[in-house]
């Protein structure tokens, strides 16, 4: 067992020690990373001009980028990848890389179609970039921990300021490898002093061999926005099919089940009421960058959010976690 962490301060009651902590594992990234050489299974590699943490263990391996804590892929011994990468993804500062799980922070989509509540900290939803600012930044290792079933590493965004949003949120992203299963934790701690709402979504991306083929379950009966559609709200009836373009915000009660011809996976999540289905189909994947045009037929995205009526409301002080667990049926 070897596990390495920054050298964190004790819990403290104080707000302002608290904020101090954070801030503190943060930017013990760097001096992290340079211990990782203690690891088993873990080493730092550079792909394109991005940071890659490459996890090689018995049971499993993954690829993380240090940019936007993007996990590119995850792989149980002698499986293919249970995520998504385009062909055409494009390794560059400042850009999120198409495919895998993007963490979309500390808004969700169009800022301008979020709820109020969320827009106020922002001042000018109209040109804030979509689905926020932390998938493009540079997070820090702020603690990896390794055994002889399981790798776990913990990254925090190096800095959570923007010139267009106003909220004091600091996030951390947890994510825990094991041999048949893959679990996500973002939490999200207010820093500031004032009441702040924000929306997010773990964006994966799945793969399949046959769109047509694919099927979403667990989704019967359930309220949805169609965003396609005026955002009108619908019901659902049945499993979720791939027949065109498919943006919609499930408000999902029970695990969801991902059906493709190569695999089942079952996504379990907590500290999440929306849950987004996304497929661009034909058209839209034109326009869409680091994407090939016939793409839309060997992907998916099944997205756990915190998304329009979902939007999450905290405290000054209060924290939020939001989990993605994806298992193997």
């Amino acid at each position: 067992m070897v596990a390495g962490s920054s050298p964190a301060r004790g819990a403290t009651n104080s707000k302002t020690q608290c904020q101090q902590h954070w801030v503190f594992l943060c930017l013990a990234g760097a001096d992290l990373l340079s211990r990782l050489s203690q690891s088993a299974f873990i080493r730092l590699q550079q792909r394109g001009e991005l940071e890659l943490l490459c996890v090689q263990h018995p049971l499993f391996s993954a690829d993380l980028l240090l940019q936007g804590a993007q996990l590119l892929r995850f792989a149980p011994a002698g499986d293919s990848n249970w995520l998504w990468l385009s062909e055409q993804a494009a390794y560059l500062q400042g850009q999120s890389v198409r495919g895998g799980i993007p963490v979309c922070w500390p808004w969700f989509g169009n800022a301008a179609m979020n709820p109020p509540a969320v827009q106020a900290h922002l001042t000018d939803s109209n040109a804030a970039p979509a689905h926020g600012f932390a998938r493009a930044r540079r997070w820090a290792l702020s603690h990896w921990y390794e055994a002889a079933d399981r790798v776990e590493l913990t990254l925090m965004l190096e800095d959570n300021r923007h010139p267009l949003w106003q909220a004091n949120l600091q996030p951390q992203l947890r994510l825990i490898f094991s041999a048949y299963a893959l679990q996500l934790e973002l939490t999200t701690r207010n820093q500031g002093s004032e009441t702040a709402t924000f929306s997010q979504a773990l964006h994966t991306y799945f793969p399949t061999a046959d769109i047509n083929a694919t099927r979403v379950q667990g989704l019967h009966d359930c309220r949805y926005i169609d965003t396609l559609e005026q955002w009108q709200e619908k019901t659902q009836t049945g499993a979720v099919a791939f027949h065109g373009e498919t943006d919609r915000i499930y408000y999902p009660s029970q695990p969801i089940q991902l059906h493709s011809p190569q695999r089942r996976l079952t996504l379990q999540t907590e500290g999440s009421r929306s849950a987004v289905v996304w497929n661009p189909w034909i058209n839209k994947s034109l326009t869409l960058s680091q994407f090939a045009a016939d793409a839309w037929q060997r992907m998916f995205c099944v997205e756990t959010a915190n998304a329009a009526a979902d939007a999450v409301t905290l405290a000054p002080g209060a924290e939020h976690r939001l989990v993605l667990r994806l298992s193997q049926d």
